[in-house]
């Protein structure tokens, strides 16, 4: 495992409609790789192909965006008010580190939470704030001020991260879905000096947090005979899960085939390929069933459709500010993606 790599993933900034600074750092990581094609498309998807020596093509995908926020105006007395960009659940978002990433550089503020000394009601504590009424202080005075520093109304926002390892897990914001982007990455330095079996189409996609938006575009510009998308799935091995999902997906037990969720149900061949070059392979795998949604459900739609499959790396509080994830399951699902790529595709 290059942690080195999965922290540099994590920490380059990428909010939804704002990544040209991570595809930056992932097309200088894959050229390593020596793929036999880079390109970006129109909506700004980073693309790479490798040929192999069948005739199909299995397509990839990870969405290189993150959760984040956006400035929406400033007060006359300095402070910034802000939208959010993603599904960001409004108790996480006060008493926050942010970063404003300004025309002139990086600027820190907070959004800072009212006293118990100062507070005369009692339920104020019990509530949660709701985003439009959180501003973001960072020590100005003045709009000028804050203009002055190179932020303006449409600059982006991103939460401050922190990286921890804990014997098998990683512990840092934004592992949703750069601990995908890095599975790609390994996918194509494992085949830099050799040929795969099916030709391989490496997607790492814009705005997935916003409506799977780069990943409607893929299907009709490349045509595949597979559809993969390496993304994260919520485990559900934490005290207040619901009973309906209570424990089904637990870290360290594998990746998951992600089955039904909000927008999508894999179809049973698909599934049943999967599973077998898992089982095959005695890679360790779990079955999914969610809410939410990946790429490859506007993929299976698209044009005339495609059979497709979440495949994913569990992953604990996901969308929150302290996710938690296994390396195991993050080396798994490299070596099953890996076997998939180098078996005949029985389900065409």
């Amino acid at each position: 495992m290059d942690l080195n790599l999965i922290k540099d993933l994590v920490f380059v900034e990428g909010v939804s409609g704002f990544e040209s600074k991570i595809r930056g750092k992932i097309k200088n990581e894959i050229e390593k790789s020596k793929p036999d094609d880079i390109k970006i498309d129109n909506l700004g998807n980073l693309i790479a192909i490798k040929k192999g020596k069948s005739d199909n093509f299995i397509l990839f995908v990870a969405h290189m965006d993150e959760l984040g926020l956006v400035v929406s105006a400033i007060d006359e007395d300095g402070l910034i008010s802000f939208k959010k960009i993603g599904g960001i659940d409004d108790k996480i978002l006060p008493s926050r580190f942010f970063r404003i990433l300004g025309s002139k550089g990086e600027v820190v503020g907070v959004t800072g939470l009212l006293p118990p000394h100062l507070s005369i009601d009692n339920k104020t504590s019990e509530n949660t704030i709701p985003w439009y009424n959180l501003k973001i202080d960072i020590g100005a005075k003045s709009k000028s001020e804050v203009l002055e520093k190179g932020i303006e109304v449409g600059t982006p926002i991103v939460f401050q991260k922190e990286f921890y390892t804990n014997d098998d897990l990683i512990i840092s914001r934004g592992l949703d879905d750069r601990v995908g982007v890095y599975i790609l990455t390994k996918i194509l330095e494992f085949f830099k000096e050799k040929k795969p079996y099916n030709n391989i189409i490496i997607a790492f996609t814009v705005e997935e947090e916003i409506g799977l938006r780069g990943a409607s575009v893929l299907a009709n510009n490349f045509n595949p005979d597979f559809v993969i998308a390496i993304d994260s799935m919520s485990s559900t091995d934490i005290y207040n899960t619901p009973s309906i999902y209570k424990n089904s997906i637990n870290l360290g037990f594998g990746p998951v085939i992600r089955k039904v969720d909000a927008r999508m149900i894999v179809n049973e061949d698909v599934f049943d390929f999967v599973k077998n070059v898992a089982d095959k392979g005695e890679i360790p795998y779990q079955i999914g069933v969610s809410g939410g949604s990946t790429d490859a459900s506007i993929i299976e739609i698209s044009n005339k459709g495609y059979k497709s499959v979440p495949l994913c790396v569990p992953i604990r509080y996901t969308h929150s500010t302290v996710e938690i994830c296994s390396i195991n399951d993050i080396e798994n699902l490299i070596s099953l993606s890996i076997e998939i790529i180098q078996n005949k595709l029985e389900l065409l």
